[in-house]
């Protein structure tokens, strides 16, 4: 049953992964009515995430205080997932501080044993390998 759970999360996942990050430049978008759930993502000092559902990216983009955006409601996300932001995806230096992260993988990347995730080093390690959507603290566990 558990691994019936985990499969059926995982479709549910597949379906909704698109990272889009929010204008910066104080724009304001114009919305139409569209229901397209999205995640919207703040990031706190303290590298913590806010994370608020809202009906699409417009309007998630247009409160303001969210940076970027990731498809799909928040609910169906590990409630531990700490999103990449756009700019970690980027990173092309880390720091060698050890804390074990596990990336997992968005939908372009298919995998012959779900869930698709990797173990690194470090979360900015984590967040630059091509294709990780989210981390979760510690190492990944056994398939």
């Amino acid at each position: 049953m558990n691994k019936l759970l985990l499969i059926a999360a995982l479709i549910c996942l597949a379906t909704a992964q698109t990272v889009q990050e929010c204008p910066t430049d104080g724009t304001i978008l114009e919305c139409i009515i569209q229901d397209s759930p999205v995640c919207g993502i703040r990031s706190l000092t303290n590298g913590k995430q806010i994370k608020e559902t809202f009906a699409n990216y417009c309007a998630a983009c247009n409160v303001g205080k969210v940076e970027y955006t990731v498809s799909g409601k928040c609910e169906s996300y590990p409630a531990q997932a700490q999103f990449c932001s756009p700019a970690q995806s980027k990173a092309e230096i880390c720091t060698m501080i050890y804390d074990p992260q596990c990336g997992y993988f968005n939908q372009q990347v298919n995998c012959l044993v779900p869930p698709c995730n990797i173990d690194q080093y470090n979360r900015c390690k984590t967040c630059s390998i091509q294709n990780v959507l989210y981390t979760i603290k510690g190492k990944c566990p056994a398939h």
